[in-house]
């Protein structure tokens, strides 16, 4: 993404202001910005399509510019946002950052400053429209990959699911949540290196064709190495069959050797597993596949991972396709 392909809405009841801003980013080779004169219309506009960067003033008629943030945040979370104002506080800045504006700035504003903070703006707009891009290419892969197995339609949503809500009980902060779910919803893609064959075979696997099997957590992890922002996924999606006595693969890692991320993906997948229908049998009941899990702790999972499942199960099953 080029500059001059950034999409820039600005709104300011301050006819004067608004071409100012125009009249600068102009001199900087900035493409030419939308202007709106109150919150509302700009409301309007970023329902209507998406922006790159919201320029806009905080005290406007009919919608405030905190008002606006929030809103524009609601309806599009990745647009840039920077707030100018001529009555600004630190309260303001901290309150309007916390809602989700880039950056904010007081007027009158020295021009140097307000390309500064556009630059920001323009850098977590390209990254925003970088990873747009790969999310694309994710979901790409997930359909390729349910078309090809058709037993996994929807396991990879819900053990991300699953995954983040028993995350948020296992103590992962904010960061680490983004991680694990990437992780959970990517973790079986490495079976699309997998012959379809195998993957829907009816009956018991060969050795050899479960050697083929078994090949998966380390295709998933070269195919999201290469991806900067799932970087950080690769040793939960590599690791997510490894079992607590060190009797897994591909490693044999045990206890906590195993990456804290791939142990909660172990169980919760786990437990997908045994409750949809597969090739070759049919779902359980939820009751048989907890009692399945409780019976492997210590054994294929990590005692307290399990117990959280346990105990939390009925939070974490909230959804209404996962309910018994």
């Amino acid at each position: 993404m080029n500059t001059e392909d950034l999409k820039i809405l600005v709104a300011d009841d301050d006819s004067g202001a608004r071409e100012l801003v125009s009249a600068i980013l102009a001199a900087d080779g900035w493409p030419d910005p939308v202007l709106v004169e109150d919150g509302e219309k700009a409301l309007e506009a970023i329902r209507e399509r998406h922006w790159d960067i919201l320029v806009t003033d905080l005290d406007m008629p009919r919608m405030r510019g905190d008002d606006l943030v929030r809103n524009a945040i609601e309806e599009d979370p990745d647009l840039s946002i920077i707030v100018t104002t001529g009555d600004g506080t630190v309260q303001n800045a901290v309150d309007l950052m916390q809602s989700g504006a880039t950056d904010f700035i007081t007027k009158p504003y020295d021009v140097d400053d307000f390309i500064t903070s556009m630059q920001r703006a323009r850098l977590r707009a390209m990254n925003v429209h970088e990873v747009r891009g790969m999310r694309d290419t994710v979901e790409a892969l997930l359909v390729a990959l349910e078309s090809k197995d058709r037993y996994l339609n929807g396991h990879s949503v819900r053990v991300r699911d699953m995954a983040v809500k028993l995350g948020e009980h296992a103590g992962l902060d904010r960061g680490q949540l983004r991680t694990l779910g990437y992780a959970a919803l990517l973790h079986d893609v490495g079976k699309i290196g997998i012959h379809e064959d195998i993957l829907n075979k009816n009956d018991k696997l060969t050795d050899d064709e479960y050697k083929e099997i078994q090949r998966h957590p380390e295709i998933s992890a070269e195919i999201i190495s290469p991806v900067p922002f799932l970087n950080p996924s690769v040793k939960a999606v590599l690791h997510h069959h490894e079992r607590w006595d060190g009797q897994g693969y591909p490693h044999g890692l045990s206890g906590e050797q195993i990456p804290l991320m791939a142990r909660i993906i172990a169980v919760v997948d786990a437990f997908d597993a045994m409750t949809s229908d597969r090739s070759y049998r049919s779902a359980m009941p939820h009751s048989v596949a907890m009692q399945a899990i409780q019976s492997g702790k210590g054994i294929q999972f990590d005692p307290r991972i399990a117990d959280l499942f346990e105990k939390h199960k009925d939070e974490i099953l909230v959804r209404e396709e996962l309910t018994p």
